[in-house]
C-alpha cells in the first residue's frame, strides 16, 4: 500500500456542499458536534474550523464551485487542515453509480463524505498568491475581450452616427484596459522566480508568448509536476478510447480544463 493510502487509513472525511450563501456539512463523527449547515462567511468558517481542528485526522472534501469554495479552502489550508477540492462531475458520477439520482445540498454533502472514504482524494495543494492574482487578471482580460467583441459587432450593421460614436469610444476604452491588464500580468511574473523561470521555459516554444504562458500557468499551476499524459488529460486534450469487442471507435477528447485549451488556441494557430 502506498504512503498516500497509509496516511489516509485513519482519516475522518467531512463532506461539505458549498453554495454562495451556505455550507452544508456532513460527517459520521457525531463526537465532533458539527452543525448541519453554516453561512459561507469568514466568521462562520472560523467557528467551524475551531471544531475541526480538535481532530488531526479531519479531511474535508468539497467541489469546485466557481470560486465560492476559495474562502473555505484557504482558511482550512492556513490552519493545516487537510482539504480536497474535487471536480463536480466526479461526485455526481459517484452518486449515480450508487443509484442516488436525487440532488439536495444534504445529499450532496453525504456523497462527498462517502467519496472521501472510498477514494482517499489527494489534498489540494496551496495556490501561489501570485498565480492566484494572475489567474484573476486572465479571467478579467477574457471578460474584457468578450465585451470588445460584442462592441465591434455593433459596428457591423451600420448603426446611427450617435451610437457609432459611443461604440467607438467604448472600443477604445476596452482596448486600453486589455493592454493595461496584460501589462499587469507580465509585470507580476517578476515577483516569483519560480513563475519567471516557468514562463521562460514555456516561451521557448514557438508561438507561446508571455500572455499565453501566464494564462497556461494560471489555468494549470501543476505544470512542471505532471507527466505528459497527465498534463494532456488534465487539459482535456487526451484522446480516449471508444472500443467494444472488435469495434474500434473514433478517439475523442473529453472533459478537462477549458481555460487551458483557450490559452493554447491562439498559440497553436
Amino acid at each position: 500500500m502506498n504512503n498516500q493510502n497509509n496516511q489516509n487509513q485513519n482519516a475522518i472525511y467531512i463532506g461539505i456542499d458549498i453554495s454562495k450563501r451556505e455550507l452544508e456539512i456532513h460527517s459520521y463523527e457525531v463526537a465532533l458536534k458539527l452543525p448541519s449547515a453554516t453561512p459561507n462567511t469568514k466568521s462562520s468558517i472560523a467557528k467551524l474550523i475551531k471544531k475541526l481542528a480538535k481532530n488531526e485526522h479531519i479531511h474535508c472534501v468539497f467541489e469546485a464551485t466557481g470560486g465560492y469554495e476559495k474562502l473555505l479552502l484557504s482558511m482550512l489550508q492556513t490552519e493545516g487542515i487537510k482539504a480536497s477540492r474535487i471536480t463536480p462531475s466526479l461526485a455526481r458520477n459517484f452518486a449515480k453509480a450508487q443509484g442516488i439520482l436525487s440532488k439536495t445540498d444534504a445529499i450532496d454533502a453525504k456523497v462527498l463524505t462517502d467519496f472521501g472514504f472510498k477514494f482517499n482524494p489527494r489534498e489540494t495543494a496551496p495556490v501561489d498568491p501570485v498565480i492566484e492574482e494572475i489567474h484573476a487578471l486572465v479571467k478579467y482580460r477574457r471578460h474584457l475581450n468578450d465585451e470588445l467583441l460584442r462592441e465591434r459587432q455593433q459596428l457591423e450593421h451600420t448603426p446611427p452616427k450617435s451610437i457609432e460614436t459611443m461604440v467607438k469610444s467604448r472600443i477604445k476604452t476596452l482596448t486600453n484596459q486589455v493592454e493595461k491588464v496584460t501589462k499587469m500580468m507580465i509585470a507580476l511574473k517578476t515577483k516569483s522566480p519560480e513563475i519567471d523561470e516557468a514562463v521562460n521555459i514555456l516561451t521557448s516554444t514557438k508561438g507561446v508568448g508571455d500572455n499565453s504562458a501566464l494564462s497556461l500557468l494560471a489555468a494549470m499551476p501543476e505544470l512542471g509536476k505532471l507527466t505528459n499524459n497527465q498534463a494532456s488529460s488534465l487539459a482535456g486534450l487526451a484522446p480516449f478510447n471508444r472500443d467494444s469487442g472488435k469495434y474500434r471507435g473514433r478517439r475523442m477528447i473529453y472533459g478537462g480544463r477549458k481555460d487551458v485549451r483557450q490559452a493554447l488556441y491562439m498559440a497553436a494557430l
